[in-house]
């Protein structure tokens, strides 16, 4: 018998770019203004029509959001170590990346 591997939900950038928006007590006017970019395309952002941002528009969103750009675009917080730079370290985020893109291809797939 196979044994059913439990499924985790991996959330969306956009699911994401919402939640630290909101955390953060903030409308999509408010953060499309602090970034510079319009409302509409935080909304799109938001509601997966644009699914990442622009690498700078990315940066932006994780300052004014008060994260860093690693978490905001893959889910996965920075590891300080990470930051330190090393082999190890890259290791680490291509691992969590993998375990991202199969969880993902295992959601399509259903």
């Amino acid at each position: 018998m196979i044994a059913l591997r439990e499924r985790t939900r991996v959330e969306s950038f956009g699911e994401r770019l919402r939640g630290l928006r909101l955390s953060r007590g903030l409308s999509c006017a408010q953060l499309a203004h602090r970034v510079g970019v319009t409302e509409g395309a935080i909304r799109q952002m938001e509601s997966g029509q644009t699914k990442m941002a622009s690498f700078v528009i990315g940066l932006r969103l994780a300052k004014e959001l008060g994260t860093d750009a690693w978490y905001l675009a893959n889910g996965v917080p920075d590891d300080p170590e990470a930051q330190a730079g090393g082999a190890d370290a890259i290791s680490l985020r291509v691992t969590a990346l993998e375990q991202q893109i199969s969880a993902l291809r295992d959601e399509r797939s259903r």
